[in-house]
């Protein structure tokens, strides 16, 4: 195969010239047509394909469409003051419980109050009682004290007496 040959059959295509109708039209002339066809035919397609999208939305019901807003917007309206009632009722339970938690409080600090009083009252019990325990002691000692120097005096008293006269017992 000649390359140059080829080279030049289409160097020489662009001068050739076809006679078609009459007319004597070039390749360059012949892609023009064909170009300015295409652009007309595209043209037409695009224009029927928006003519149909046209008569698509001039044929749409609005009131439907309206309704359909108003059933939405009448959703929303409803979904809202649900959320407004949840709210609501998690304040008012969260109001509750510090409520709850302010009582406890309290009721802590008046048994605190109470346990220290009962232990102060118990702490003043037995100092008092220890306090009688020592004085009972010391009654007992006295006392047992008391006795045993009577006892010791009465024991000297039989001795001597007896030491004093053997044979009187």
């Amino acid at each position: 195969m000649d390359t140059t040959k080829i080279a030049s059959d289409i160097d020489g295509l662009a001068d050739r010239q076809i006679k078609a109708g009459g007319m004597r039209l070039t390749a360059g002339s012949i892609m023009a047509i064909f170009a300015f066809l295409s652009t007309i035919v595209g043209g037409l397609y695009g224009g029927f394909v928006l003519y149909q999208k046209i008569e698509a939305v001039a044929g749409l019901d609005i009131e439907a469409y309206q309704q359909n807003m108003n059933v939405m917007d009448a959703k929303i309206v409803g979904i809202s003051e649900k959320v407004e009632e949840s709210v609501e009722y998690t304040r008012d339970i969260k109001n509750g419980l510090k409520d709850d938690i302010l009582r406890i409080e309290q009721q802590t600090d008046r048994i605190e109050d109470m346990v220290r009083d009962n232990e102060d009252k118990v702490r003043s019990m037995i100092d008092d009682a220890e306090v009688r325990f020592e004085n009972q002691r010391e009654r007992v000692r006295v006392s047992q004290s008391g006795s045993m120097k009577e006892l010791e005096e009465r024991l000297m008293d039989k001795l001597q007496r007896a030491l004093d006269n053997p044979l009187a017992d």
